[in-house]
């Protein structure tokens, strides 16, 4: 089985839900795909919002091509389906989700949206190990595989596949043999350095309105450098702290209820 395959479902496709003359584009995470943000679009869509969720170049079906692909494809991706709704719609709400956060507010400061929502944002790797994982790792290996040794029955990995791959079968030895095959090019942490540093540097041209929503048990963006890139925004503000983890976007989560209504409250100010 190759990895593509496990992306191919209509679900892991960049989707438009038509809507009002309110538009919001959703910006998924890394490796993730427009999946992970349709519940939340399918409420904005709901409250009469046309909602686009954008695939970032290499992902999805697209998985094979991923390491062909730099920060700067990514942002590029962004601001071009930014602008297209900027054409047609207003006003324009731009969501970004841990890395796509990044993208967002990088985006933001050259072509800025009527407001911003942040979800767990990503700018720096979460702990001390991990910031320098990929600089020691770089020099000795060209390429690692995360899933080599993963335990599938482990809760903690389901849980974290299911939100990246939802429906995926991880009883299925075809599909683990898949992920454990899957090789990653040790550049990708210097391209994922480049975004949370390009969206670090934005940040105080970032003028805005902003909703910044993080998850206080959140191990992959920490909580307290979400809090230093908050220091850094100077636009009108609000934050929101939800006692909750990395995958607060999924309806199972339990701050899945607190950050949909955020963000609705906030789609609706920016509207009246």
């Amino acid at each position: 089985m190759k990895l593509a395959q496990l992306f191919q479902g209509e679900a892991h496709r960049a989707f438009t839900l038509p809507g009002g003359r309110a538009a919001a584009l959703l910006v998924h995470g890394f490796p993730g795909t427009p999946a992970e943000l349709r519940p939340l679009a399918e409420s904005l869509n709901r409250a009469g919002w046309t909602v686009h969720g954008l695939l970032l170049p290499g992902h999805g079906a697209q998985i094979e091509t991923l390491f062909e692909h730099s920060h700067a494809d990514w942002l590029t991706a962004v601001q071009t389906a930014l602008a297209d709704l900027q054409r047609s719609f207003h006003p324009v709400l731009l969501v970004g989700y841990s890395l796509g956060a990044a993208l967002a507010l990088q985006a933001a400061v050259v072509q800025p949206p009527t407001a911003l929502a942040l979800l767990a944002p990503f700018w720096r790797l979460g702990t001390t190990w991990q910031q320098w994982i990929g600089f020691l790792l770089k020099p000795i290996f060209r390429q690692v595989r995360p899933f080599q040794k993963a335990d599938f029955a482990n809760p903690q990995v389901r849980h974290g596949l299911g939100n990246l791959l939802p429906g995926i079968n991880l009883a299925d030895p075809e599909v683990q043999q898949t992920l454990r095959q899957l090789t990653i090019p040790t550049r990708i942490f210097e391209e994922l350095y480049q975004v949370g540093q390009g969206a670090y540097r934005a940040a105080p041209q970032a003028t805005r309105p902003t909703l910044i929503v993080q998850g206080r048990q959140d191990e992959v963006v920490r909580p307290e450098l979400t809090r230093q890139l908050m220091q850094r925004l100077p636009g009108p503000l609000r934050y929101q702290e939800l006692l909750s983890g990395h995958y607060m976007i999924h309806p199972d989560d339990p701050g899945w209820l607190h950050l949909e209504q955020a963000v609705l409250d906030f789609a609706a100010e920016i509207t009246t």
